[in-house]
């Protein structure tokens, strides 16, 4: 698929193997606690929608007849595990609605939108870039609008959806890299660094946070407020995350999941070995400054 081009070389069966087994796991996950996860579900699909938009290829594709069509197959082939769970679980209305948002975004005109200046911290300038490449800022309303159906459902799950879907959102600037040459050329320790970049992620994380936070004042939603502690939680596990793999986005992608995914399951415990991330995230600043 288009989409794994850049991570995956040609002939590397090893990595095919991982990216279809990690779907898989993920699927079955999903499947055998369906209950918990039903909620989630509409985030799985939201990143289809800003995968289509930040896409540079689709004026190469529209030199074809069918190019909607190979799009429509390409995403179905992208989100089947998936599909198979809510097949499974006959959840037949839920995929008639993917569907049509999924024809309606193919064949949606594209939009010249007007650049929104950011008020985030510029030591990691990829917080401006990753917002203005995938219009994350546009996601904002979509979880306000989620937040005000799950206070008037009284839907908590919905609630903890807006508030992993925001912590997420959070982390897309940390799946980004400056270069090699940029880390050796900083004048500052990796421990420094390193904290930097931690106050780079929390102030920004805030920023984005804040019209939520807001929101809740709004409906009164106090004890919920003191929840949103935890959405500065994965951002900053995924900057650590970032150093440990630097040289290998594909594998910090992989672990994040599987991190999150095991913290949900077994309460936070794989939270416990943060400060073993933290010492291998600094040995491998260390590594990266000398190399």
């Amino acid at each position: 698929m288009v989409r794994f081009r850049k991570l995956v070389s040609k002939d590397d069966n090893l990595a095919i193997f991982l990216i279809i087994l990690l779907y898989s796991v993920n699927a079955f996950l999903i499947y055998r606690n369906f209950e918990i996860f039903r909620n989630y579900f509409p985030f799985l699909f939201l990143e289809i929608v800003i995968y289509h938009f930040q896409r540079l290829d689709v004026e190469l594709l529209k030199m074809k007849k069918n190019y909607k069509l190979i799009l429509f197959i390409e995403y179905g082939i992208y989100f089947s595990p998936f599909y198979l769970v809510l097949l499974l679980k006959r959840e037949f209305v839920f995929i008639a609605v993917i569907i049509l948002i999924k024809t309606l975004l193919i064949n949606a005109p594209k939009f010249n939108l007007k650049i929104i200046k950011y008020p985030f911290d510029t030591f990691n300038i990829y917080w401006h870039i990753s917002f203005r490449k995938y219009k994350l800022i546009y996601i904002l309303p979509i979880l306000i609008a989620i937040i005000f159906m799950a206070v008037n459902s009284r839907n908590q799950n919905l609630l903890y959806a807006v508030f992993l879907g925001l912590s997420l959102i959070a982390c897309i600037p940390s799946f980004e890299r400056e270069t090699i040459e940029e880390i050796k050329h900083n004048p500052f320790s990796a421990q420094k660094y390193l904290s930097f970049q931690f106050k780079n992620s929390i102030i920004n994380t805030a920023y984005l946070m804040l019209p939520v936070a807001l929101t809740l004042c709004i409906l009164l939603q106090w004890e919920n407020l003191m929840l949103l502690i935890f959405i500065f939680i994965i951002p900053l596990l995924n900057l650590l995350l970032k150093y440990i793999y630097f040289n290998n986005s594909y594998l910090q992608q992989i672990f994040f999941t599987l991190f999150i995914a095991s913290s949900i399951f077994l309460f936070g415990v794989p939270l416990l070995a943060t400060p073993f991330i933290y010492k291998k995230a600094i040995k491998t600043l260390n590594e990266l400054k000398t190399c």
